[in-house]
């Protein structure tokens, strides 16, 4: 209580600083709109809105990010290793960099940063019975927290994280197991994924260009996004930033707007040492570590705080993050040397003009993410965004192994100028795509890849996702777009791969002397393709496709048409080997049968969404599958499977006067106990709709849940 007590004392001048200038309009499906006098107070009322909606997990976000989540919760915490946690962000000194990288913004950007933890203290200070016990302790926050968070979801969580070191040093282990790996790095490999799409005015049915924004992540932790709609004196910008984020990464203004998806970049690599006595190789001579001891403190289960110490050691490349029987790994991270990300995306958001926004584009803070622009101008952008190490040589495969660290050769310390990334502007097509595929199909005919270094990115030769060649043939062969077709493509729950296969599959059972398989080939031939709540045969094809192709990227090797790139519609389907999948479909019905009694069991009874206390038939279905709508079902409850990541904010929107738009965020935009707006939006999810975006203020005082003025 004492605590708070300060903590108001703190807080209480801060507020009346910006009494009366802020006001936030809450609409019914909890949605900020931020009206504010400067931005600086714009910023103060995010942070303000985000504790609403986010208390508990804002703040232990700022807490793992401070290399204390141990000390806070103990080692071990709700399914979380924060022991683990806390040496990973140690080592890599995050809380050291934070605050270098919090004084190298520019003063102004710094203050709005400083402005987001005011807000987020203030609410704390006036809704003190608001934030879970157990996360009070993080408080206050300051901009360095801000600048902490963001610094380790982006640079050790999406890109240097505990989750790619394991991948890329088990096949060096003499053991080759999980087991075999430190604490900690054996966390589920979670693929991130993304569908995007621009339509241009050539291909767009009332000549306005048109966006789709759409983000595929984990329905939890810093994955998560928050609807909000931030105005400020020349700032009126609608979009999602994830939690604890001051500023949007994806979202639109009145003119421009994008979306992003993770893209096939090589951020980080991973140099193999060669040591000896305390020392590393390099160039021909041994050179002493860079060392450090960091102090970690655990709390205990009865309060009480036992110490840890962590020897950090560093090599010209980076920080060494495994030593396990002899092998010595030492990690480099693009971007860690480019502080001002946070800005970046804000000039994103404020940007008028394809020159402004590619203005804040060459930047080149933000280190990865394919960026899709559109704008009212009739422009629309593509780019492979982000910080490619300039190489020496070598292709993107070579550089996605374990890399030799005792030659400067492999050395990487400049980046491909923004100039020199792979883009696509205004293509004759009129559109541009990506579904987490390597850039070359932004659009047809596809960019050329020999006109960039064989290292960027993975070459055009294979089909790397059957979501791709469901979104290349949706908008290519469609060629006047309506934003109602829109709207149905981004809902379609298609798969492309039963396109691909279905019939030489149902051909070859017809021959089958096999009462069980010719009824599962009746169920498939009967089946409308679709993964709708209602359809029946899509779970039998589900499990058929699991058994016959096997788990990761394996689906081509079992095709008889294997992949051409000059043709990516016409190509890559068939049976390869007709009589293994026959014996697949006859297990996958036996499987089916024992699990839910019937072969044509409807997709949403296996396949539910589920928030709070709604559990609701769900639909849609995995990437690999080649459904665009993408959900991909990875928690299990008996024989039942729910969401694991997929649809998350998704918004269309038409550019144009007036312009038209729609979003949704499937899980709802919030996520602390009591809050109406955890579930409340699973039910457009479940219709798959999207609901309108309230922009001034006559319609959104229409929608009017609540009224705050700061």
């Amino acid at each position: 209580m004492r605590k708070i007590v300060l903590l108001l004392l703190v807080a209480l001048p801060n507020l009346a600083k910006t009494a009366g200038k802020t006001e936030i309009l809450w609409d019914r499906y909890g949605v900020p709109h931020i009206f504010a006098d400067s931005l600086e107070q714009m910023f103060y009322a995010h942070g303000w809105a985000q504790m609403q909606n986010q208390a508990d997990l804002l703040l232990r976000l700022y807490g793992e990010s401070r290399g204390r989540a141990a000390e806070y919760w103990g080692a071990q915490a709700q399914g979380r290793d924060n022991l683990a946690l806390d040496r990973w962000v140690r080592t890599n000194e995050v809380p050291e960099r934070a605050i270098a990288w919090h004084r190298a913004q520019d003063p102004r950007f710094r203050a709005y940063l400083d402005a987001f933890a005011r807000g987020i203290n203030a609410f704390a200070a006036a809704h003190p019975e608001h934030t879970s016990p157990a996360y009070r302790q993080v408080l206050p926050v300051s901009g360095v927290d801000v600048v902490g968070h963001t610094l380790r979801a982006v640079h050790y969580m999406y890109m240097g994280s505990q989750a790619r070191l394991r991948t890329e040093a088990a096949p060096l282990l003499p053991k080759r197991s999980l087991a075999a790996l430190p604490a900690g790095l054996t966390e589920p490999v979670a693929p991130a994924g993304s569908n995007t799409w621009a339509v241009g005015p050539s291909r767009s049915a009332s000549g306005k260009p048109m966006l789709i924004i759409n983000p595929h992540l984990i329905w939890e932790d810093f994955y998560s996004y928050m609807e909000v709609h931030l105005t400020g004196p020349g700032y009126d910008l609608y979009g999602a930033p994830q939690i604890g984020f001051p500023v949007p990464v994806v979202g639109f203004n009145r003119y421009t707007g994008w979306g992003r998806t993770v893209n096939t970049i090589d951020t980080v690599d991973f140099y193999r040492l060669t040591t000896r006595d305390g020392k590393y190789e390099y160039d021909g001579q041994w050179k002493d570590f860079e060392r450090a001891t960091k102090t970690l403190k655990i709390r205990e289960a009865n309060g009480t705080l036992r110490e840890e110490k962590l020897e950090v050691r560093r090599s010209i490349q980076g920080p060494v993050v495994l030593d396990e029987q002899g092998v010595t790994l030492a990690m480099r991270v693009a971007g860690i040397d480019r502080p001002k990300m946070l800005e970046q995306w804000f000039r994103m958001g404020g940007a008028r003009s394809l020159d402004e926004f590619e203005r804040a584009l060459r930047m080149q803070a933000i280190p990865m993410w394919h960026v899709n622009y559109a704008d009212s101008a009739g422009h629309i952008l593509l780019v492979f965004n982000g910080l490619v190490a300039r190489r020496p040589s070598g292709n993107y495969a070579d550089w996605n192994q374990v890399v030799a660290g005792n030659t400067s050769k492999t050395l990487w310390t400049d980046y491909l100028k923004y100039e020199e990334l792979p883009k696509s502007l205004d293509p004759a097509s009129g559109f541009h795509q990506n579904a987490n595929e390597p850039p070359w199909q932004f659009t047809m005919p596809p960019l050329d890849p020999n006109r960039y270094p064989a290292y960027v990115a993975p070459g055009n030769q294979r089909l790397t996702s059957f979501r791709t060649k469901r979104s290349l043939r949706m908008i290519s062969e469609d060629a006047s777009i309506t934003y109602d077709e829109l709207l149905a493509y981004k809902h379609s729950t298609r798969m492309e791969l039963a396109d691909a296969v279905l019939p030489e599959l149902i051909a070859a059972a017809r021959t089958s002397p096999d009462a069980l398989t010719l009824e599962a080939a009746k169920v498939l031939e009967q089946w409308d393709r679709q993964t709708e709540a209602a359809s029946q045969g899509a779970v039998l094809f589900q499990i058929f496709a699991d058994r016959f192709f096997g788990p990761g990227d394996t689906i081509e090797a079992q095709l008889r048409v294997k992949y051409d790139h000059t043709r990516p519609l016409d190509t890559a389907y068939g049976i390869a080997d007709p009589k293994a999948a026959l014996e697949s479909l006859r297990a996958a019905a036996v499987e089916c049968r024992r699990a839910y009694g019937r072969l044509d069991v409807p997709w949403g009874e296996v396949y539910r969404f589920a928030r709070g206390k709604t559990d609701v038939p769900g639909n849609g279905g995995h990437g690999r599958m080649g459904v665009f709508r993408t959900m991909q079902f990875g928690k299990k409850s008996g024989n039942r499977f729910f969401p694991s990541h997929g649809e998350t904010f998704v918004c269309a929107i038409e550019f144009g006067a007036p312009q038209r738009a729609q979003c949704a965020l499937g899980y709802g935009n919030a996520s602390q106990p009591g809050s109406p707006h955890i579930e409340d939006q699973l039910p457009l999810l479940r219709d798959k709709k999207l609901h309108p975006v309230w922009r001034e203020r006559p319609e959104i005082e229409q929608n009017l849940e609540k009224r705050e003025k700061l």
